[in-house]
């Protein structure tokens, strides 16, 4: 496998990009506990790192890193959350292959609403950039896009917005805050979200309680997951991505892991810091 099929494959996984992705459908939106900014799992100031696995034949190595955040600010005189995403190849393997992949979303702190999308990506010679301005106006709903990469210059688009469809990372924040007590083992549940120049819908499934071993923090109680990824030229589609989220109060992933075209791709949690309640899932 070449090394930027290999990269791409990371960032896609990380942020369950559009490789991952079926087409769009028209959205449903998922059970969540009340969006109201006291009941969320997470609070500004949380930042999470991961570590990012490849392993093939002989090769068996962390190669990436990335890193979620979230704070608190004020944007169009609304309170909101601002939350970004970075992924990056570790030094020694930026030799071969260097990717940066950078997103950042502000949504409302009651109702995580989106206000504002931005995504900036980098792999090798390719460059990407999105600019999202989200308009809730009754009746007229939409998504203002601003675009370009290397291979179109700079475009527009005017992209379809409901009150279920997400940027990628506050697709990610409101999963932290599904209501487990509604979800149905072995059925499939659609998020809607904008990236590029269109709309996707993920399905994910939810399999039930699991404990997993996670190197350098522990056994983990986890609630699993399993997130659809379809045939191409990362993915071999013979397997779900799968998902382990803490079965407790703050819902972070602690690993992934997922079959790749050649070899497979893991992450894990590294590290933490201001977590909104206490990491009660660790058993031992």
């Amino acid at each position: 496998m070449n090394l930027p099929r290999l990269f791409s494959a990371f960032a896609a996984i990380l942020f369950f990009a559009s490789t991952a992705l079926s087409a769009s459908e028209e959205g449903k939106c998922i059970p969540v506990k009340k969006l109201e900014e006291k009941n969320l799992a997470f609070k500004g100031g949380e930042k999470l790192v991961f570590t990012l696995h490849y392993k093939w034949g002989i090769v068996n190595a962390d190669v990436a890193q990335a890193t979620l955040k979230v704070d608190t600010t004020i944007l169009n005189g609304k309170k909101v959350f601002h939350a970004s995403l970075t992924g990056k190849t570790q030094k020694f393997y930026e030799k071969f292959f260097r990717v940066k992949e950078e997103l950042d979303s502000w949504f409302t702190r009651d109702g995580m609403r989106p206000m504002k999308f931005t995504r900036f990506a980098k792999e090798g010679k390719y460059t990407c950039t999105n600019l999202y301005s989200y308009d809730h106006t009754p009746g007229n709903e939409h998504i203002s896009a601003s675009l370009s990469n290397s291979r179109k210059g700079e475009f527009s688009a005017t992209l379809p917005l409901d009150k279920c469809t997400y940027d990628i990372p506050l697709m990610y924040y409101v999963l932290r805050n599904v209501d487990v007590t509604k979800l149905k083992e072995g059925t499939d549940y659609p998020m809607t979200f904008a990236v590029d120049d269109d709309v996707y819908t993920l399905h994910f499934r939810y399999l039930g309680k699991e404990n997993k071993r996670v190197l350098d923090v522990g056994t983990v109680r986890c609630l699993k997951f399993s997130f659809e990824v379809v045939s191409g030229e990362v993915f071999s589609g013979e397997s779900d991505l799968f998902g382990w989220f803490s079965d407790d109060d703050n819902r972070i992933p602690v690993w992934f892991s997922a079959p790749l075209k050649v070899g497979q791709v893991q992450g894990r949690l590294h590290s933490w810091s201001e977590l909104k309640n206490p990491f009660s899932s660790i058993v031992e």
